[in-house]
């Protein structure tokens, strides 16, 4: 089966954006989100949604330039995505390169806050998201290797 182009484009347009910047900005075949719920695909014709992120990869498969298949990882934290008319937009606080990543720094910041001590509710619910966060880092950082 053909692919439709729309406006003269094929695949599904990936941005992600942080505070400070776009990050990213291509079209791929196949991309996977982590939803603060689980992982989610999409791909061309997806049904739009918005969602609320937690911490993991993104998965960037076949993207444009590179090679058929070829694989890009990006750890992000928090935030949104809203996919709709083949583009899928990430809104998040922290977006790190899979090639950046650092399993040693990574397994040391998750030591340190599981060694650190929380009091109150508050801080404890803090802690755990900042603990879900880590462990998140250092399965991207471990899995680059």
């Amino acid at each position: 089966m053909a692919e439709s182009k729309r406006g003269g484009e094929t695949g599904v347009r990936c941005v992600i954006t942080t505070p400070e910047s776009t990050v990213l900005d291509t079209r791929a075949e196949f991309i996977s989100v982590p939803l603060f719920d689980g992982q989610r695909g999409i791909g061309r014709g997806h049904a739009p949604f918005v969602g609320r992120l937690g911490a993991g990869e993104v998965r960037i498969t076949g993207e444009r330039g590179g090679a058929s298949g070829a694989l890009r990882r990006t750890f992000i934290e928090g935030g949104f995505v809203e996919v709709g008319h083949d583009e899928v937009t990430i809104i998040t606080q922290r977006s790190i390169p899979a090639e950046k990543l650092d399993a040693a720094a990574a397994r040391s910041d998750l030591e340190k806050l599981k060694a650190a001590p929380s009091h109150g509710d508050e801080a404890i619910t803090v802690r755990m998201r900042s603990e879900e966060a880590a462990r998140a880092l250092l399965r991207a950082a471990e899995r680059k290797g």
